[in-house]
């Protein structure tokens, strides 16, 4: 019995330490084009990820226009989970940066999701990519999953920036996104 209710408090314990109230990850990558080449798809074509991104089966603008450089104020998603509504929260075009967050779509045990993505220009044909995300667990189960959700979150930014250098850089989509359509 006292066997029994270590090995549950090591566990607890152990979980306790791993796990994270808002899992972070960065990635980042470079790209051999020009940082105004890299916004004009990232950036400018916001709504259009789909068209490059495996991780979108669909996108569309919506909302109306509440930046300088951008008609509309969100994108609508399809991906493997359905639905998800991402809320532009910034975007600039001078810097090469937006952040979004997300309203509709995200697991149930989160509490909010975001993300910046931002460019930083190398030299006039060299960029390098970030893809930030956030998201904050509403409950235990969450904080006890988070390494796990840290995990699938940095593999998902992986394959985001992946994709879209090999887009710039190859004029057509990566073979991940092919073997999806």
């Amino acid at each position: 019995m006292l066997t029994t209710v270590f090995i549950i408090a090591s566990l607890i314990l152990l979980l306790s330490l791993s796990g994270q109230r808002k899992p972070q990850t960065r990635t980042a990558l470079i790209i051999n084009c020009s940082s105004a080449d890299v916004w004009a798809i990232m950036g400018k074509q916001f709504s259009d990820v789909h068209l490059w991104s495996s991780n979108f089966k669909a996108s569309k603008p919506g909302g109306t226009e509440k930046f300088s450089g951008i008609d509309y104020s969100f994108r609508a998603t399809q991906t493997d989970r359905g639905e998800t509504i991402q809320v532009l929260d910034t975007f600039d075009s001078e810097n090469y940066r937006l952040a979004y967050h997300i309203t509709k779509g995200i697991p149930t045990i989160a509490k909010s999701a975001s993300a910046v993505w931002s460019l930083r220009p190398i030299n006039s044909n060299q960029t390098e990519v970030i893809l930030e995300f956030d998201m904050e667990v509403k409950n235990a189960i969450g904080y006890l999953l988070s390494p796990l959700i840290k995990l699938k979150i940095a593999k998902s930014a992986r394959e985001i920036a992946e994709e879209l250098k090999y887009y710039m850089e190859n004029g057509n989509v990566h073979p991940r996104k092919t073997k999806m359509d």
